[in-house]
């Protein structure tokens, strides 16, 4: 979160106004690049929303009785039935992961991994949708700056861990394979290429200035959005963790862009030099 919060509110933000004023004023960019900023933040609540609907079903689909009509790891609370370690709200990728343990606590029958197969396709293409906006941002941090797109892409493929899980493990258990497993995990995440492949076509050597500076804009909302909706509140909800260790992983997560935008700079100004009598250093 540290690292995707300060690239996108320092760095990506402030090159999608750049690219707008190239072609309007100044303070015409500077609106431009703050509209596709909350517009992309918007799209990504509304992907979010439809992936965790998904989630939230797959792993509902999970609970409930098994096949000897015995409930599970649940106590009677008010006359109902409820669990008696509810998965947090903010991780449905762990919901659905414990949903696929409580079923299997015995043998599955035949129905239930009918049931785990058409869990894993429902968590397949949900996290499949997300991580396409997920592979835009990486495309368009590294397409301005390899320093700022290594550590995003690092940041992002740890986040995709136990989304990988969540789709590996109802395959495995429905199949008993952990080929087929392993492969329908990673094809999930194949998603990411494929939303960098779409971002290349708007955002290229042969686009407008216009359509760079909008690139970058809806980039910065969308990689904002997943950090407060979604890695912020993860990390704060783990058991036995101190906010105070939270927060501090947070400043080294925007202290390791930061040091790496700024040697990028550094090396940049060393190796060009300066190209005229102004004394500015070439691009």
């Amino acid at each position: 979160a540290g690292v995707m919060i300060y690239v996108s509110l320092v760095e990506v933000i402030a090159v999608s106004s750049e690219y707008f004023a190239k072609s309007r004023s100044e303070a015409s960019a500077a609106a431009l690049a703050t509209l596709s900023f909350f517009v992309g933040a918007a799209l990504m609540a509304l992907i979010d929303n439809c992936v965790h609907r998904a989630l939230g079903a797959a792993a509902a689909a999970g609970d409930g009785l098994g096949d000897n009509g015995e409930h599970g790891d649940e106590e009677l609370v008010g006359g109902r039935l409820r669990p008696l370690h509810p998965p947090d709200d903010h991780d449905e990728e762990a919901a659905a992961i414990e949903a696929v343990g409580r079923r299997l606590a015995g043998d599955a029958s035949r129905a239930e991994r009918k049931r785990l197969l058409a869990m894993a396709v429902v968590i397949s293409a949900a996290i499949a949708l997300h991580n396409i906006p997920e592979g835009m941002a990486t495309y368009v941090a590294s397409f301005h700056s390899v320093s700022s797109g290594l550590p995003l892409a690092a940041a992002i493929a740890v986040h995709n861990i136990p989304e990988g899980l969540a789709v590996a493990m109802p395959v495995y258990h429905a199949t008993g394979s952990r080929a087929r497993a392993v492969a329908l995990g990673s094809l999930s995440g194949m998603s990411e290429p494929f939303g960098a492949l779409l971002a290349s076509l708007v955002a290229n050597e042969h686009s407008s200035t216009g359509a760079f500076g909008g690139m970058f804009g809806l980039t910065a909302g969308m990689m904002t959005y997943v950090c407060l909706s979604e890695l912020l509140p993860s990390a704060y909800a783990e058991r036995g963790v101190p906010r105070s260790r939270v927060v501090a992983a947070f400043f080294a997560g925007a202290a390791v862009m930061a040091s790496s935008l700024i040697i990028e700079k550094f090396a940049s100004a060393a190796f060009s030099g300066p190209s005229g009598p102004g004394g500015e250093a070439a691009t």
